[in-house]
């Protein structure tokens, strides 16, 4: 995983990451499966692990440390193991961001595939959060990165059997709004196992979008790609960690989103 991450990153086999020693982080933080009921289809669901997912936070090379300080960003690695919860595929709870300080513009944030591959959930909501106004499905595989724009919540979702490692660049001032989310019991849609019969008789395994009837509006489902931002040096070919740490200045957006918001846009971003 090292050459997809640009980090001395290993999976180890319970699913946690090993930094071999070389990388700062600020510790891990577990999302245990018992504090996600809220955030469920059905809240009696099962899974298989305690632990849901893992988030490791402000991840860097020592070198790196102050300038990333001084810029003002942090690099997050979440990963999530393979399974189902209940018929849901596991996920994480989800959030909206905080607006950047004396303005209504929310921070956007950047994430990338490091392995596996990811169903990104993205909405935009009313002030009062009832109402959905955008929903996307963003597809990603490895390598590939996507710019959640301000004023969409998201959440993350493995829709595979193997293990999902994915990071996130944020401005150090961009912080999670959960409660939207826990009181609507989730997303803007649950993303399920299902099968599907076949024209020999024999069945294969299919997914449902169920719309969540908590909110009073849920739009259609969009379902689209990642766009390759260059102006931004966001390529699949190469980490964002290398990338973005070449040149902060190339990720400038995230601290000022309101200089950046002709190009912001789910039109520009997604495909």
């Amino acid at each position: 995983m090292e050459k997809s991450a640009g980090l001395p990153i290993r999976i180890k086999d319970d699913f946690l990451l090993d930094f071999g020693g070389e990388l700062l982080n600020a510790g891990s933080e577990a999302r245990y499966f018992s504090s996600m009921r809220n955030f469920l289809k059905d809240p009696s669901s099962a899974y298989w692990r305690k632990d849901a997912y893992h988030i490791y936070r402000d991840v860097c090379l020592r070198e790196h440390k102050e300038a990333l300080a001084a810029a003002n960003l942090q690099y997050d690695v979440t990963v999530i193991p393979p399974g189902r919860i209940g018929i849901e595929f596991v996920k994480t709870i989800g959030h909206y961001h905080n607006s950047k300080q004396r303005t209504n513009i929310a921070y956007p944030e950047v994430y990338e595939v490091v392995y596996g591959r990811a169903f990104w959930l993205l909405q935009s909501a009313s002030e009062d959060f009832e109402r959905l106004e955008e929903v996307y499905l963003v597809t990603a595989s490895k390598g590939e990165k996507a710019v959640f724009p301000p004023g969409f919540g998201h959440v993350t979702i493995n829709p595979t059997d193997d293990i999902l490692v994915v990071a996130n660049w944020k401005s150090r001032d961009c912080r999670g709004i959960y409660e939207p989310y826990e009181i609507h019991n989730g997303a803007a849609y649950y993303i399920c196992e299902s099968q599907k019969l076949l024209a020999s008789g024999s069945t294969a395994e299919d997914m449902d979008f169920l719309p969540n009837l908590a909110y009073k509006q849920v739009p259609e489902l969009l379902k689209v790609g990642p766009r390759e931002l260059s102006q931004y040096d966001l390529l699949t070919a190469l980490p964002s960690y290398f990338t973005a740490t070449k040149n902060l200045a190339s990720i400038d957006f995230l601290n000022n989103p309101e200089n950046y918001l002709d190009d912001l846009i789910p039109e520009k971003l997604f495909k």
